[in-house]
């Protein structure tokens, strides 16, 4: 194979891989919609990026085409590559087949935590020496991006449970986060969703590892009978790893545990219960794979989280502004939870849903998780290619939510909400812009606001002093 074409390419998981096949010396190019700076990243490396999808994007020398799950078969490139007879592969079948290359390979995979999990990992095997491979499904500035070209022998990648194809994929080590209801426009039901989840662990061979989340009631009955050794983790029952003296507020530090006896004290710059969990699961697979716990220590204490993890956008004055990827209703209670935990005052939550599926099949979980934000903004649906529904929206999700439990909450579109949100930030308060979609953009214009609103406030004063 010399030449590969990514349709879909600016995703976080497709320009991993976009980036692995050039540094692997293969001819690359890919479109998409709208490009980023993942994209500028290839093309700096050389890789052939258009803006927009058409068929003359496809090279009719290309030996195979990859396509991300949100691309539809009617897509003009699908079409042309039918046409020239080459193969189309998934992005997940691509994952599938670097797994089967190498001889060690680490697939994290679950409902929530997958990117922070998968970039511990990779991150602390990286930093005690033995460089794997990374593909993580998110930017971590300590590697780069969300590729990281180690030992082709070794790879630790994040598994998308998104699309179905996961239940053929063979890794030697696995941990498993947890399971909830997600991704129903593929799966159709809980239970079919769990069939997967069950697929995927059933793969891993008597030699291998199944690290998975104790406190999980689902993962507790569909490992039952598993091959692999199974490893448990989690803060509240007797499991293989867990944690007492638990701080997780400001930052991360608790006493490790395995199998009863405490290790050390490990500390972290991260904050936030559900990073303790992560810690554990990574920290645990790391030491049954022989790596010194002291090294661990060392590699946990300098880890910086993945970009829109909970990420610190910027400060006016004693306001914080944090990005956060969240999009399912537990996520967005996770990142309430983790701001109350620090700040002097207010939670302000600003989310943007993601996907007119997911916010018609959550609806009924999407109405209750915002309780405990002090101010709620809610705005239009990030719809990443999906054509509106008739189901359930976000402002009938608005219309049944109880206001009466925020100071104040709105629905706005999105190019209003930096004045809103400028207009009635306070010392001391979180601003929280929360979804998978663009809402990032927005972080800039709310800090400049709120930064103009200082000056013209120390403006003031001195102008009274005077």
């Amino acid at each position: 194979m010399k030449k590969i074409h990514f349709i879909g390419v600016a995703g976080i998981g497709m320009s991993a891989l976009a980036e692995m096949a050039l540094l692997k010396g293969l001819k690359v190019s890919g479109s998409d919609l709208k490009l980023n700076n993942l994209t500028d990243k290839l093309s700096r490396h050389g890789a052939s990026i258009f803006k927009g999808h058409n068929a003359s994007n496809v090279a009719p020398d290309a030996d195979i085409v990859v396509r991300s799950s949100c691309i539809k078969k009617d897509n003009p490139e699908m079409s042309r590559a039918d046409e020239l007879g080459i193969k189309i592969i998934s992005r997940s079948e691509l994952l599938k087949y670097i797994f089967d290359e190498c001889s060690l390979s680490i697939g994290i995979t679950g409902t929530h935590g997958k990117t922070t999990t998968s970039s511990m990992v990779a991150f602390i095997m990286d930093y005690c020496g033995k460089k794997p491979t990374a593909i993580i499904g998110g930017e971590l500035e300590q590697f780069g991006g969300n590729f990281k070209q180690g030992d082709p022998d070794f790879v630790v990648a994040e598994v998308d449970e998104s699309d179905g194809y996961f239940v053929n994929t063979c890794v030697k080590y696995a941990i498993l986060t947890n399971i909830e209801r997600e991704h129903m426009d593929y799966y159709g039901s809980m239970e079919n969703l769990i069939r997967g989840y069950k697929s995927f662990i059933s793969n891993i061979s008597s030699e291998g590892i199944l690290v998975f989340n104790g406190e999980d009631m689902i993962l507790k009955n569909i490992t039952a009978g598993i091959k692999a050794r199974k490893i448990t983790y989690g803060l509240a029952g007797n499991f293989d790893y867990t944690a007492r003296n638990v701080s997780h507020d400001a930052n991360i530090s608790f006493d490790f545990i395995q199998r009863g006896k405490v290790l050390g004290k490990i500390n972290s710059s991260i904050m936030g219960r559900h990073n303790v969990m992560n810690f554990l699961s990574a920290i645990g697979l790391s030491l049954e794979l022989g790596v010194e716990f002291e090294k661990i220590k060392e590699a946990v204490k300098l880890f910086r989280n993945a970009k829109r993890r909970f990420e610190l956008m910027g400060k006016s004055g004693n306001i914080d502004v944090i990005e956060d990827y969240g999009h399912h209703p537990t996520e967005i209670k996770t990142v309430i939870d983790t701001a109350k935990g620090y700040a002097k005052g207010r939670a302000i939550l600003v989310f943007q849903p993601h996907r007119h599926t997911r916010t018609h099949d959550l609806s009924e979980e999407f109405i209750s998780c915002f309780y405990g934000a002090d101010i709620l903004v809610l705005t239009e649906v990030y719809s990443a290619s999906e054509k509106k529904s008739t189901g359930i929206g976000v402002r009938d999700i608005f219309e049944r939510i109880d206001k009466t439990r925020f100071e104040q909450a709105e629905f706005l579109p999105k190019e209003k909400i930096s004045n809103f949100i400028s207009g009635i930030a306070k010392d001391g308060d979180v601003i929280l812009l929360v979804g998978a979609g663009d809402i990032r953009e927005i972080g800039a214009f709310i800090l400049n606001e709120l930064n103009i609103k200082k000056m013209s406030v120390i403006d003031n004063r001195l102008a009274t002093a005077s």
